[in-house]
């Protein structure tokens, strides 16, 4: 299997499907919508056999499908290169850009009239932006997807969107463009560091790393670039208090533009801080931890309060993304084996069950015209297929043991515990305690808000809108929005059941990250307060994943 070959088709395919619908340009969106379909499938099938193709075991001599060539050649003086890649960090997070690329394709099959060429065309421009952004390993590339991502979204929410929809795409658009300039230059500066200790102009994540392991940046420059990365990833997730544009942003997009925004986009921000800060800057990520640890709990906490006082189904499923995505970044800087695997598994679980959230509510207001709680009720009596759906993605949601979310907030508890309790530095000891105990606070509150949004809206006395008289009556979910919800309940139980075969191929890409983290939080901030225990039982090497 020529895998290398596999990985740029799946990446440039959906860039020459959005090229045939926007030449195309057809008003029939019986011709276009075929085609978005198919290309996504494609690219689906495609990324299906490169994770059969990945070991089982995630232990790589080499990046996984690598490919590159030069992009500015040796005349422009710099070694840019088009090079991709697929390692166990960034595997998942690329199987599932194809997987619900298909789901926002179908979801989308009904509602979109107005200009359908140009609206599947954006979807698959955006498409492979999240494809590269995830498989490239040269920062100048990464940048570039990075950004090519923002374009499609803001003409998907900008024109498709509901009423406010112009505000909100300008206020995404400037703040993720703000935070992604300062994250440039954060990365730029890491680039000519590299080139005065070695005098090589290089932009591979690999020349970078080597670079920066024999000619460490010293930690004051460290603790700066680490601010500048922090301004656009922390954005990206989004991180507490930089959350502002993203309720807005959900609630004006069309609901392939949520579905998407929250299952993929939001995680380049956390994949960023994996991909970056944390093994580039180990020093600046050992001396924040606490305070990203703090930040992180606060989004847990105050996006699950923010999210109990909604009225919109959309508003609190947004809010929910704040909370959730803090449970992420608490694993990512709990810096130990168990948070890592835990933060990146989750990364997964959310895109799945969030992204499963926001196209049930689309589903809900192409049949009510409304997304106000208090003008439904009762409906599973009309929908029971579609309240079936609603609950599964619920409890997903909450972490019920059993499925993908249990998994996932297992771990990243386990870190933080960890972290808290068994191996903290003596003088983070008492803070660490505490952060991992409001926690699990966040896991209560979601599964307040989450089920209490279910029983008042699906279950109780019958309460609907009123319709017009030629209004067609209410019907449960189609064959098609069956189909484009199907594969993600089948991904909740798989990863729920067998959370072992997902983190295999995670753990060993992440292992040496957190070893090194381990070393450089002991260094900054004294020994643990319980060596014993560590050295007795040593957590920081446990996971799911098999003993071998």
């Amino acid at each position: 299997m020529n895998t290398p070959i596999l990985l740029i088709t799946a990446i440039l395919l959906p860039l020459a499907g959005a090229v045939v619908l926007l030449l195309v340009g057809s008003r029939d969106r019986r011709v276009v919508r075929p085609i978005a379909l198919i290309v996504t499938l494609t690219t689906l099938v495609a990324a299906g056999v490169l994770v059969a193709n990945f070991p089982a075991d995630g232990h790589l001599a080499e990046p996984f499908a690598a490919s590159e060539t030069s992009w500015l050649g040796a005349m422009s003086g710099m070694d840019v290169r088009f090079s991709v890649a697929l390692d166990g960090l960034s595997l998942w997070l690329f199987a599932l850009s194809a997987l619900l690329m298909v789901s926002a394709v179908l979801v989308s099959w009904e509602a979109i009239h107005d200009r359908a060429a140009s609206f599947y065309g954006m979807l698959l421009l955006l498409e492979c932006g999240c494809l590269g952004v995830f498989a490239a390993r040269d920062i100048i590339l990464f940048y570039v997807f990075f950004e090519f991502t923002l374009i499609p979204l803001f003409f998907l929410i900008g024109i498709w969107g509901s009423e406010q929809r112009r505000y909100a795409a300008i206020k995404f658009f400037l703040f993720t463009l703000a935070g992604s300039v300062l994250t440039f230059l954060g990365l730029l500066a890491i680039v000519i560091w590299v080139f005065h200790a070695t005098g090589q102009l290089t932009f591979a994540f690999e020349s970078i790393e080597q670079g920066l392991a024999e000619h460490p940046l010293p930690s004051v420059w460290q603790l700066w670039i680490f601010l500048a990365l922090f301004a656009g990833f922390a954005i990206k997730v989004p991180l507490f208090p930089l959350h502002t544009w993203l309720p807005l942003a959900h609630v004006q997009a069309p609901t392939a533009g949520s579905v998407i925004l929250a299952g993929i986009l939001l995680k380049i921000g956390t994949y960023g801080f994996v991909r970056f800060n944390l093994p580039m800057l180990p020093d600046a990520t050992a001396v924040c931890a606490p305070w990203m640890m703090w930040l992180s709990v606060a989004g847990i906490i105050y996006g699950a309060l923010v999210a109990l006082a909604q009225s919109d189904i959309k508003r609190l499923i947004a809010y929910s993304s704040v909370s959730h995505l803090g449970f992420c970044m608490l694993g990512l800087f709990a810096l130990n084996q168990l948070g890592l695997q835990g933060s990146v598994l989750q990364m997964i679980n959310h895109g799945i069950s969030t992204g499963g959230l926001f196209a049930i509510v689309g589903m809900m207001y192409e049949r009510y015209h409304t997304r106000q709680i208090n003008e439904l009720g009762g409906i599973a009596r009309r929908t029971p297929v579609l309240a079936m759906f609603m609950l599964v993605f619920t409890l997903s949601s909450i972490g019920l043991p059993g499925m993908n979310g249990f998994a996932g907030e297992f771990l990243i508890l386990a870190g933080a515990f960890q972290r808290g309790w068994a191996t903290a530095p003596e003088p983070l000891a008492g803070q660490l305690q505490i952060i991992s105990v409001l926690a699990v606070a966040g896991v209560v509150l979601g599964a307040w808000y989450m089920l209490w949004l279910v029983q008042r809206v699906f279950f109780g006395p019958l309460s609907e809108p009123t319709h017009d008289a030629d209004a067609p009556p209410i019907r449960d979910l189609s064959f098609r929005e069956v189909a484009a919800l199907a594969p993600l309940v089948v991904f909740i139980f798989w990863i729920g059941l067998q959370p072992g075969f997902f983190v295999d191929r995670i753990g060993p890409t992440l292992a040496p990250i957190a070893t090194r983290l381990e070393t450089q939080l002991q260094l900054k901030h004294g020994v643990p307060e319980r060596v014993a225990v560590e050295t007795k039982y040593p957590m920081t090497t446990y996971s799911l994943t098999n003993n071998k």
